[in-house]
């Protein structure tokens, strides 16, 4: 094989190392009633709750509808899949030291079929949990599964299955992306332009390739996240305060790591709600463009004006607006809208300290409703 080729199939080999460190899947479940979602994070060798108690409670709504249990200890694929693992990475980086075709095409193809039977043995995981129900449990809707989706989210009864890789089940993806398409190349390339071009390559290092391979996983892994979306007056409410949201200008999001979409309707909702979220548990914060109503900003790149003469629905008149790239006069934006300008860092922090004292930003603009 060409030297790039083998230096690729290192790469990819290497790259399977992630499952050992980063979950695999994440499953998670939303409702009313859990506003942060509860869920589980398959690892190659376990299955663990998002937050400490998850694992459990899941367990508990699972014994309602006849469900069984989530016994790590009794999932014998959890005690076999870190020596497959190991396997790969052993093996792929001794294919790649052989540089045989024929040793590699055989190699390859075992490792996609092994990856394959994965996935069809974790869609029969959660096919046989959703299936095969107590029949003497307290709620029973014939007809009914509660088999949660392979990939995507799917409404179960309240609730909304979301079921996506992990960095782990990302890095995985990628590997076998990279073995699939050296195999295609080796079985299907002749000596063309491409191949000699692939030849000539022979003075590329180990090191920029596997970042290459690094860096195409972690874009992958971003691919799909959720983002912001437009907020409905009237119809939206709010995740803090559960008011109405009545002007979207003043608005704000959050989007947690499962991809869950929170609507705010002021700024000081979203960060009393972010200040009081668990570590990990939020992916980003987006807040309303006053200025252009429907234009989303990271509120770590937004500029705020606190106490600004513009009535806002909690009453503490704190709007944000866009980061001029010229570097607008401030004195202009505090003599447009009054109040002073801050940032979200200072916002957060400032509702961290009324969170941490057992109240919250929101708590006293409750008051003036």
């Amino acid at each position: 094989m060409p030297r790039l080729t083998r230096w690729l199939v290192a790469s990819a080999a290497l790259l399977v190392l992630g499952v050992f460190i980063f979950p695999l899947w994440r499953v998670t479940l939303e409702a009313p009633q859990y506003p942060e979602g509860i869920g589980m994070l398959i690892h190659v060798n376990g299955v663990t709750g998002v937050k400490e108690h998850d694992l459990a409670n899941i367990n508990g709504l699972n014994h309602y509808i006849g469900m069984a249990r989530i016994e790590p200890d009794a999932i014998p694929e959890l005690r076999f899949m870190p020596w497959i693992a190991g396997a790969i990475v052993l093996t792929g980086l001794l294919v790649a030291w052989i540089g045989s075709r024929r040793v590699y095409i055989g190699w390859a193809s075992l490792v996609i079929a092994t990856l394959a039977a994965g996935v069809y043995d974790f869609w029969k995981w959660e096919y046989d949990f959703g299936h095969n129900l107590n029949p003497d449990a307290a709620i029973r809707i014939p007809g009914l599964s509660y088999q949660p989706p392979l990939f995507g989210s799917k409404p179960i009864l309240n609730f909304v299955a979301n079921s996506y890789p992990d960095t782990g089940g990302w890095m995985l993806i990628v590997s076998g992306a990279v073995i699939g398409a050296v195999l295609v190349y080796l079985l299907v390339g002749k000596r063309t332009a491409v191949e000699t071009m692939v030849r000539r390559s022979d003075t590329v290092t180990a090191a920029p390739t596997a970042t290459v391979a690094v860096v195409a996983a972690l874009l992958i892994a971003s691919c799909g996240r959720a983002g912001p979306r437009a907020l409905i007056a009237g119809t939206d409410e709010c995740a803090e305060c559960r008011m109405m949201i009545t002007d979207p200008r003043f608005g704000g999001e959050v989007i947690s790591r499962t991809g869950r979409v929170q609507t705010f309707d002021a700024i000081e909702c979203a960060a009393s709600f972010v200040a009081a979220a668990d570590e990990g548990t939020i992916q980003s914060v987006w807040v309303s463009d006053f200025e252009h109503p429907g234009t989303w900003i990271a509120a770590t790149e937004a500029l705020f004006v606190t106490g600004a003469t513009v009535a806002s629905p909690m009453g503490r008149s704190l709007l944000a607006l866009t980061k001029r790239k010229d570097g607008a006069n401030d004195m202009a934006i505090t003599a447009r809208y009054g109040g002073r300008l801050s940032d979200w860092k200072t916002l957060l922090a400032a509702a961290r300290t009324t969170v941490s004292a057992g109240d919250g930003l929101t708590e006293a603009m409750r008051h003036d409703h």
